[in-house]
C-alpha cells in the first residue's frame, strides 16, 4: 500500500507523558498545555486516565481536568480506562470518549491490572454498556500487541481474540500500543495488514514507544500498512510504569517533521507545536524528554 495523504496525530503528553513524569502537575498546568496543543492544530488529545491503579496516581485529577476543560468542536478529547467504574467516572466528568486498555502480555497485564488479560477482557462488555448508556464513544487499546520482553512475539491468535472482544463490546476503533518498543517494521507491517484484512471495519491507531530507537521507522511501516492515526508525545516525554527502562512515546515534533518531509499532511503548525514542546521540556527540566527537533532548537541558540 501507499502512504496516507493525511495523518491524525493524537497528543498524549498529559496522560502518557505525565504518568511517569518526575512531579504531579496541577490541573491549571494541564489545561494550559491542552490549550497550547489544540491551538497548534492538534485534533485529538488523550487528556488523562480514570483509574485507581497505584501507578496511575498522577492521573487522579483527570476528573477535575475534564470538568474545567473547554472542549472545542472538532477536537477529540479522550481518556484511558480499565474498569467499569472508570467509565462511570469519565461519564460523570464530561468525557465523551474512553479508550479501554488491556495488555496482550500476561506478565505486563498482571503488573498493571493485577489480573490476567482474559480476566480484564471480561470487563469489556460492562465498560461498553456504560459508555453506550452515556452516549460515549468507545475505543480499545492493546498494549504489547507485537512483542514482549517476557513472552517474545505475541501469538497472533490472541490478538485476534482481544480484537473480537473489543468489537463485541462496541469498539469500532482499536489502538496497537508498542509500550516496550520491541516492534520491528516487518512484524508491524505484516501484523497490521493481517488485522486490517480480518477486521476491515475497524479504525486502527498506532501508539509507539521509542525505547529502542525504532519508533519512527515503525510508524513508517504502519503507514504503509494503512494506519493514519498515530499517538505522539511532546518532547518524547513518557514511559510505561510497568516496563523497566521504557522511555516515552515518539516525539510529536519528530513525527511531525518526518511526515512533513514525506508530504503527508497533519494540519499542525510547526512553530506552535515546537513552542509547546519547549514548554514541556522546561516544565520537567528535561527529565525524560527525547526529541531530535528540540535538541536542534537548543543547538541553533548556541
Amino acid at each position: 500500500m501507499g502512504y496516507p495523504g493525511k495523518v491524525t496525530l493524537c497528543e498524549v503528553v498529559t496522560r502518557d507523558g505525565f504518568q511517569t513524569a518526575p512531579e504531579v502537575y496541577s490541573v491549571d498546568e494541564k489545561l494550559k498545555i491542552i490549550d497550547m496543543i489544540v491551538d497548534a492544530g492538534v485534533k485529538a488529545v488523550e487528556v488523562g486516565a480514570f483509574s485507581t491503579y497505584e501507578t496511575m496516581n498522577k492521573m487522579k485529577d483527570t476528573d477535575e481536568v475534564f470538568k474545567r476543560l473547554t472542549q472545542i468542536p472538532g477536537v477529540e478529547y479522550r481518556a484511558l480506562v480499565y474498569l467499569p467504574d472508570d467509565v462511570r467516572r469519565a461519564a460523570q466528568s464530561g468525557c465523551k470518549k474512553v479508550k479501554i486498555n488491556v495488555s496482550a502480555s500476561e506478565r505486563h497485564n498482571q503488573s498493571g491490572a493485577g489480573r490476567s488479560p482474559l480476566d480484564s477482557m471480561k470487563e469489556f462488555a460492562a465498560c461498553g454498556q456504560i459508555a453506550r448508556d452515556h452516549q460515549m464513544q468507545i475505543a480499545g487499546s492493546i498494549s504489547l500487541p507485537f512483542a514482549s520482553q517476557w513472552e517474545g512475539v505475541i501469538p497472533f491468535h490472541f490478538i485476534k481474540e482481544i480484537v473480537e472482544a473489543f468489537i463485541d463490546a462496541g469498539a469500532s476503533q482499536i489502538s496497537l500500543s508498542d509500550s516496550a518498543g520491541l516492534g520491528n517494521p516487518r512484524l508491524i507491517y505484516s501484523r497490521v495488514m493481517k488485522l486490517r484484512e480480518l477486521f476491515p471495519d475497524v479504525d486502527w491507531m498506532l501508539h509507539m514507544h521509542n525505547t529502542r530507537g525504532m519508533g519512527l521507522v515503525n510508524v513508517e511501516a504502519a503507514m504503509r500498512a494503512g494506519i493514519d492515526k498515530i499517538d505522539t508525545s511532546l518532547a518524547g516525554l513518557g514511559g510505561c510504569p510497568y516496563i523497566k527502562g521504557a522511555t516515552g512515546n515518539i516525539s510529536t515534533e519528530d513525527t511531525f517533521f518526518m511526515l512533513g518531509c514525506m508530504g503527508i499532511e497533519t494540519g499542525i503548525d510547526f512553530q506552535k507545536i515546537m513552542a509547546a514542546g519547549e514548554y514541556i521540556e522546561n516544565l520537567v527540566k528535561g527529565d525524560g524528554t527525547d526529541s531530535y527537533q528540540q535538541r536542534l532548537r537548543h543547538l541553533s541558540k548556541q
